[in-house]
């Protein structure tokens, strides 16, 4: 499963949840978030280091790793919006894995209320950053997969997990 969509669109909370609801069934669920994959860089970081196409590789052989072991449902989330970022992941899928493609959606002036609003978020809280962040997505949205697209400004989280969740 992937879940994609812009910065402070919801990801991390509703993927979090996801994964609480599938344990609850009695699942094992993984995530895998291509942001933590990225924050392994040290110094300059992913970003400034110009290792955002090594950050997916790496996630994405991350997510071939987990679906390689008995967990039930691995959950990829980030920003994989462009066909570079998507091959980076598909090509560690197994072709006979079922994969359930997921975007959150929300609006730039939700998605930067929420980032000013958390003080763990670096980067995301610079308005140019988090702009231009949400234009590429804004703009690559046409091209992303998706099985399933949710409005984050309408759905709480644990409606949105619920959704994923009744998708599956």
């Amino acid at each position: 499963m992937t879940i994609v969509g812009p910065i402070a669109g919801g990801k991390g909370v509703v993927s979090a949840r996801l994964a609480a609801l599938l344990e609850e069934r009695g699942s094992t669920a993984v995530l895998v978030d291509v942001d933590d994959v990225a924050d392994m860089v040290r110094g300059r970081g992913a970003g400034t280091a110009w290792l955002w196409p090594a950050a997916h590789a790496v996630h994405g052989a991350l997510v071939a790793g987990w679906l390689a072991t008995a967990v039930d449902v691995v959950i990829a989330v980030g920003n994989i919006y462009d066909e570079e970022e998507q091959r980076a992941l598909e090509v560690a899928v197994p072709a006979a894995a079922r994969v359930v493609r997921v975007v959150l959606d929300a609006p730039l002036a939700v998605t930067w209320e929420r980032a000013n609003g958390d003080p763990a978020r670096g980067i995301s809280r610079e308005r140019g950053f988090h702009e231009r962040r949400h234009a590429r997505f804004r703009a690559l949205l046409p091209a992303i997969p998706a099985d399933l697209t949710l409005d984050t400004t309408t759905l709480t989280p644990e409606e949105s997990a619920r959704a994923i969740l009744a998708h599956l």
